[in-house]
């Protein structure tokens, strides 16, 4: 445990009956507006069941950052024709971010683009299942699940739906 937790443990849990219902609303908002909160509210998640007033604290903290920044807004806009679209997909990970199982995070983020377009398609923010030795290991386990979950289905629906090769 971090100092900062052993000060809070012999008080009481005051937001662990909210935290669920607290965090699925972030979650909702964070999938469709604002990406860098996938983060921080699924690493809090994982904590509801062991819920302490260290995790009150830090709920506070991305509530009271989410307040301070609701002025921050995902903008996507298209203003090319079909033929001149394409995807792109980014996928990037931490180094040992958990540090309960030294486990690191895959980060991945898919992209429509033009040269009058950039409307973001979705993001994805998970833990690896396996514990990487290297930034290296961790980058080739985060792109490979970026091409694997997103990358692979966006090529055939855009297949699909265009009838054309991805360039």
């Amino acid at each position: 445990l971090k100092e900062e937790e052993h000060e809070l443990t012999d008080k009481a849990a005051t937001l662990q009956p909210l935290a669920s219902k607290i965090l699925m609303k972030v979650l909702y908002a964070a999938r469709y507006a604002r990406f860098e909160l996938l983060r921080p509210t699924r690493s809090l998640a994982q904590k509801v069941s062991e819920w302490t007033p260290y995790w009150d604290k830090m709920l506070h903290r991305l509530i009271s950052y989410i307040n301070s920044t609701l002025d921050v807004k995902q903008v996507g806009y298209v203003g090319d024709s079909l033929d001149k679209l394409y995807l792109q997909l980014y996928g990037d990970a931490d180094f040992a971010g958990c540090i309960d199982t030294q486990k690191s995070t895959s980060g991945i983020y898919m992209t429509l683009v033009g040269p009058k377009t950039d409307f973001p398609q979705g993001a994805v923010s998970n833990r690896q299942k396996c514990v990487s030795h290297s930034t290296s290991e961790a980058e080739i386990v985060a792109a490979d699940q970026a091409v694997r979950t997103e990358g692979m289905p966006a090529m055939s629906l855009w297949d699909i739906l265009v009838g054309s090769p991805i360039k």
